[in-house]
């Protein structure tokens, strides 16, 4: 019998099979997280060579830089009372001018003018950034009190709009013409038009760029003051009532809201920061009776109750709410004072005094927090042109410059505009005065000049000599000296040397030991002028002599001289031409020299005693 084979476990196979088969898909694992490892790092590496692209110089586009149009703060300052041009000096009139104070740059520049005169008008800043401007009279002279009988013509009913873009549009009408109205933006855009010497209210929409009517006040009322309270109702005081108003927008009616102690015109009402209205001076009647007195208007109340004194009696004043929750007062009193009131201390304090007192002038506020003063009447009732700046850093008032002219009671509103705008107009440039200059001014004399001269000597025996006089020209001198034999004479004769005269030397007389002879000539602008002396003896013989020369005078126009003689010696005497003689026991005449005189002297005749005529001359 034969053996069989041994046979094999069945679970034995089993796990040989399963043990391959793990080996097969551990080798397909390792592959695959071999692959999936390399593909991670393909992934993961892409961006690091992007980076390292991109790190690369690589030319780039530089994006161009927009302009943007920044909005440029300014005040537009309109209308008001200045004065004019007029044949016989300057009147007052209303204005129609209107200019801006460049915030940022400080100046004051000229805009198109308003479509009619305003003074006694009132604007404001619409919620697009445009001014609307309402109201007013065109003429200076008008009544502060109501008359019967028809509208007076010279109160306005017409409104404008000024838009930062464009400048002034077409001219828009209310329903009845105001003098001194209050204009107040509501809450929804519209404002609102109040008194004016009427009690009719109106309401004017920005949208339809048109007036409609609403609901009436209690009272006609004139120079009153319209104040927008923190709930959207406006709170209207004076103006002829001591009894004051709220506006509700949302009926379009109004309804009483308590009592002032009095009623005020000329007076100011502000908003604080705590809700409260501060009502500060005027005057129940006109300004000339201004009250020093405030009262505070609380809107959960209802009521008035009076507040703290200011430091003096203000009325055409202005207040100022400043950022730091104090209030501005400036002007309305006869000096240039001002004060602040404190709302947590409930007090005014003084603080730094304007440049110049005033009254009927504007106060805005910028939007750097300093508060611009422009304008107003000083105490003698003349429009000012002035502005001055508050800073309440400092407490001080600085100077701002000048408007384009002098106005009070005119509107100043801060906007904002897209700057450069075109409807500035160009500054007059102011035309340079020319400086005058030096010049010499000629004279109708000539001028006399002292020049050295030559001095004609004669012998050694005592004598006479000539010297040149002052000449009063700038021609140095010359000396022509012309000598002529002397001929003999008899007692009976007389010698006549002739002395020839060129005008290129002045003639000069020295003093002699012996006696003086002054000699006085009278000279004329002759080119050549022939000069005759005649010594004279006496006929009987004399231990003393005494030589007496005389003058012939020839046909034309010569010089003559005439020799005296003279016992006192009183220095150098200029003179005319002169002779030299020698005075011996027997005269004889001895010319010695022929002096020549500088041509342009003066003809005026010397007198005895006198120096020569030159001193005569006037002075250079």
């Amino acid at each position: 019998m034969g053996e069989s084979p041994p046979s094999r476990a069945p679970g034995g196979f089993a796990a040989q099979t399963m043990t391959t088969r793990l080996g097969r898909n551990s080798r397909l694992l390792a592959a695959l997280g071999v692959a999936l490892v390399m593909v991670g790092l393909c992934v993961t590496g892409a961006p690091a060579r992007t980076r390292h692209r991109r790190r690369k110089p690589a030319p780039t586009l530089t994006p161009t830089a927009t302009p943007t149009v920044a909005l440029h703060p300014v005040v537009l300052i309109t209308g008001g009372t200045g004065t004019v041009d007029v044949p016989t000096g300057q009147s007052p009139a209303v204005l129609d001018s209107v200019e801006i104070y460049d915030v940022e740059n400080g100046l004051f520049l000229p805009v198109e003018k308003l479509d009619s005169r305003r003074d006694h008008h009132d604007a404001c800043r619409l919620s697009d950034g445009s001014v609307l401007i309402v109201g007013g009279v065109d003429a200076v002279l008008v009544p502060t009190i109501m008359f019967p009988g028809p509208a007076m013509p010279w109160i306005l009913k017409s409104a404008e709009v000024f838009s930062p873009v464009d400048g002034f549009g077409k001219a828009v009408y209310m329903a009845d013409p105001r003098d001194e109205p209050t204009a107040t933006v509501l809450r929804d855009g519209k404002v609102l038009v109040v008194g004016g010497s009427t009690d009719a209210v109106e309401l004017f929409d920005p949208q339809t760029g048109a007036f409609a009517a609403t609901g009436n006040m209690e009272i006609s009322r004139y120079r009153q003051t319209a104040t927008m309270l923190a709930d959207g109702r406006v709170l209207i005081a004076g103006g002829g009532d001591r009894k004051a108003e709220l506006y509700n927008s949302s009926t379009g009616k109004f309804s009483v809201a308590g009592s002032m102690s009095s009623d005020r015109i000329y007076h100011t009402a502000t908003l604080l920061t705590d809700g409260r209205v501060m009502v500060a001076g005027g005057s129940p009647y006109s300004r000339n009776a201004a009250l020093d007195t405030t009262e505070l208007y609380s809107p959960k109340t209802g009521l008035f109750k009076s507040g703290p004194k200011m430091k003096e009696s203000r009325a055409g004043h202005t207040a100022t709410l400043l950022k730091n929750d104090l209030v501005l007062i400036t002007g309305g009193h006869n000096d240039n004072s001002a004060e602040l009131y404190d709302p947590a201390k409930n007090s005014f304090e003084p603080t730094g005094a304007m440049n110049a007192g005033r009254y009927g002038h504007s106060a805005t506020l910028l939007p750097d927090g300093k508060v611009l003063i422009t304008g107003g009447f000083d105490v003698t009732f003349k429009p000012l042109e002035s502005a001055e700046l508050y800073d309440p850093q400092t407490g001080k008032f600085t100077a701002a410059g000048t408007m384009t002219a002098a106005r009070a009671g005119h509107t100043a509103t801060l906007m904002y505009v897209h700057w450069p705008v075109k409807w500035v107009l160009p500054t007059p440039t102011a035309t340079p005065t020319p400086t005058p200059t030096e010049t010499a001014t000629p004279t109708a004399s000539a001028t006399a000049t002292l020049t050295p001269t030559s001095v004609a000597t004669a012998s050694p025996k005592p004598h006479a000599s000539a010297k040149p006089s002052a000449s009063p020209t700038r021609k140095p001198a010359t000396p022509v000296i012309v000598k002529k034999a002397p001929k003999p004479t008899t007692p009976s004769e007389t010698s006549t040397p002739r002395a020839t005269v060129t005008p290129s030397e002045s003639p000069t007389i020295l003093p002699t030991s012996s006696s003086t002879v002054t000699t006085t000539a009278t000279t004329s602008p002759t080119p050549e002028i022939q000069n005759t002396a005649t010594p004279t003896m006496s006929e009987g013989p004399s231990e003393t002599p005494t030589a007496t020369p005389t003058t012939t005078e020839l046909p034309s126009d010569t010089p003559t001289a005439t020799s005296t003689p003279s016992e006192a010696v009183t220095g150098p005497t200029p003179a005319a031409p002169t002779m030299s003689g020698v005075a011996t026991d027997t005269l004889t005449s001895t010319p010695s020299s022929t002096p020549t005189p500088v041509e342009g002297t003066s003809g005026l005749p010397a007198t005895a005693g006198s120096t020569s005529g030159a001193e005569n001359e006037p002075a250079p």
